[in-house]
């Protein structure tokens, strides 16, 4: 009986990847259930924007891999989504930009004006881009061997 060659490393990272993502993805879920309990609270409006930044990084990181997995290199955070939203794995890619831009002013500037701001897209908008990629990761999870 021969060995099975082990996993491509490619397929191993995006799933290695995508149980980070999964953790971030719930503790944003989280911060925002607490957040809603005490929405004037500056120390929960920190939390939940950072969890929103982590849980944006690792869902990136998590498309590049998975893209690379099916053949499609891309590095940068802007060329990754325009493939993720080429190849269907995101539905809105507008959304997606939009949210790469709301990472980046979060990460370098930080108003009470401008935190409230965020909190409402994270909310309104980008909770429902990242549960729809969160899903569809997870679909593409149960279908690999």
């Amino acid at each position: 009986m021969t060995a099975l060659p082990p996993p491509a490393q490619s397929d191993i990272r995006w799933k290695q990847r995508f149980d980070n993502l999964q953790r971030a993805y719930q503790r944003l879920r989280w911060a925002l259930e607490i957040h809603q309990q005490d929405p004037d609270n500056d120390l929960i409006r920190m939390a939940l924007i950072k969890a929103y930044e982590f849980t944006f990084e690792l869902s990136w990181k998590t498309l590049k891999d998975f893209l690379a997995y099916n053949g499609i290199d891309a590095k940068l955070p802007r060329e990754v989504l325009k493939q993720a939203f080429a190849t269907g794995l995101v539905i809105d890619g507008q959304l997606w930009i939009d949210m790469l831009e709301e990472r980046n002013l979060m990460a370098h500037t930080y108003d009470d004006a401008r935190a409230r701001k965020a909190v409402d897209q994270i909310q309104e908008r980008y909770l429902g881009g990242l549960q729809q990629l969160h899903d569809m990761l997870a679909s593409k999870r149960q279908e690999a061997p």
